[in-house]
């Protein structure tokens, strides 16, 4: 298949184009040109810079001109607990961005202090504060606009129960037990002895937050958890 290309056109140099030049001069009987060709070329191609130059800063003014609505897009977000996890205690919060723009990042504090925060989607965080209290989040977007939102978080418990109290009346043992956060999970309540056979408590009292064992064994590991899955380790020596 023949293929055809396109011709260069030819260029001329000086010499040649100033006697061309002075010949059309000649022959139309005028004065010769007294400003030299090439002083004209580069006057020419000067032109032709320059008005490159200024199609191009108009080009990017007018670029500049339609974006700068986007410059002002403010920052819009919800922030709800993320109930896909059923906790009633330590809750995880969800984050959506409601924005095509791109997030510069989301801080997260209570009392000050930073809360984490992770990434999970495209425009989607976790949240998980580590205290109660009101939580501040403030969302940035690239254009450096942003919004705040307050939170107030109830249900956080990081507290391991507390042993108020352990006494012995006769072959048995009273151990007293508080949490003023989530509550003693007294199902799961459980003891071993060192020997690590499993030790049932005698009897449980939820409203006086009593828990008796006998005292059949030197000395038992008790492990209490409470409803937020915080747990205390006590080791009492009978004998």
């Amino acid at each position: 298949m023949k293929s055809f290309k396109k011709s260069s056109v030819p260029q001329l140099d000086f010499d040649t184009a100033n006697r061309i030049l002075e010949q059309a001069f000649e022959a139309n009987q005028m004065d010769n040109n007294s400003i030299p060709l090439e002083v004209l070329a580069s006057y020419s191609n000067y032109r032709r810079d320059r008005f490159t130059l200024q199609r191009s800063i108009l080009v990017i003014i007018m670029a500049l001109f339609l974006l700068l609505p986007l410059l002002f897009i403010p920052s819009s977000f919800t922030v709800v607990e993320d109930e896909s996890l059923e906790r009633n205690f330590n809750p995880v919060y969800r984050l959506e961005v409601d924005s095509y723009m791109l997030v510069e990042r989301v801080n997260a504090t209570i009392d000050g202090s930073n809360i984490p925060v992770y990434e999970v989607d495209s425009h989607v965080y976790s949240i998980e504060p580590s205290r109660n209290g009101q939580m501040e989040v403030t969302v940035t977007l690239v254009n450096r606009q942003t919004s705040t939102q307050y939170v107030d978080v109830t249900t956080v418990d990081r507290e391991v129960p507390v042993a108020t109290s352990c006494t012995k009346e006769g072959n048995l043992i009273y151990l007293y037990l508080s949490d003023a956060e989530s509550g003693i999970d007294y199902s799961a309540i459980r003891a071993v002895d060192l020997n690590g056979a499993e030790v049932e408590p005698v009897s449980v009292d939820e409203a006086t937050g009593c828990v008796v064992f006998s005292d059949e064994a030197d000395t038992l590991n008790v492990y209490i958890s409470d409803l937020a899955g915080n747990r205390l380790q006590l080791v009492i020596s009978i004998r």
